[in-house]
């Protein structure tokens, strides 16, 4: 009684959760090396990294969730035992996408030295 109570009660309600909320993957890649990242999206506020290229990275938003991808290409400097090592110099080109469910929501590129590429959206219904 009490598992057929749960699955008629309890189940449609967990199924319709699920079933509201989107993949969301945002991808940069690009000719650059590293890039300074901003991203929203997650349900937290926004994040700031460096990351080295190619990045990629899915997670899970509702229908009305603002997504952003900001890249802007830097210049990394490394300490070795040599010296300090230039990685990256903010030449070259970058590529952001968002995607949701698959699809293409935005995309920019940029190629300008220290150039930045900005995407952003809602994620729909």
């Amino acid at each position: 009684m009490r598992v057929s109570l749960w699955i008629a009660v309890v189940a449609p309600l967990l199924l319709s959760a699920q079933s509201a909320v989107r993949e969301v993957k945002s991808e940069v890649d690009g000719s650059a090396k590293y890039v300074q990242l901003t991203c929203n999206g997650k349900g937290q506020g926004a994040e700031q990294n460096e990351v080295k290229l190619p990045y990629a990275q899915t997670f899970y938003a509702k229908p009305g969730a603002h997504l952003y991808l900001s890249a802007q290409k830097t210049v990394v400097v490394r300490d070795t035992i040599f010296g300090r090592e230039r990685v990256a110099d903010g030449s070259g080109t970058v590529h952001v996408l968002i995607r949701v469910t698959g699809s293409v929501l935005q995309e920019a590129e940029s190629s300008a030295p220290y150039g930045v590429a900005t995407a952003s959206g809602i994620v729909p219904d």
